[in-house]
């Protein structure tokens, strides 16, 4: 068992955003600042407005994973990161 503390660390975690044709490009590329080893899947909104993007990459550090997640809160078109 990992501990929690201890990195290099996968982490995984959800960003919802307005369905606009270029966050998952500007996305991926915030990501590959801050981690490595990144795997993004998206799926629509059932009318296509939204569109939910799940994320697992691996974080050298804990500033990386702060760093990639103020990124992506200025991404136009965010709207929440869990």
């Amino acid at each position: 068992m990992t501990n929690a503390n201890e990195f290099p660390q996968e982490i995984t975690f959800k960003v919802i955003c307005k369905n606009f044709p270029y966050v998952k490009d500007i996305l991926y590329n915030a990501c590959v600042e801050h981690a490595h080893e990144i795997t993004i899947t998206e799926k629509e909104s059932r009318r296509s407005t939204f569109i939910s993007y799940t994320i697992t990459a691996t974080f050298n550090t804990p500033e990386h994973i702060d760093r990639l997640c103020n990124a992506i809160a200025h991404i136009e078109g965010f709207i929440t990161m869990f």
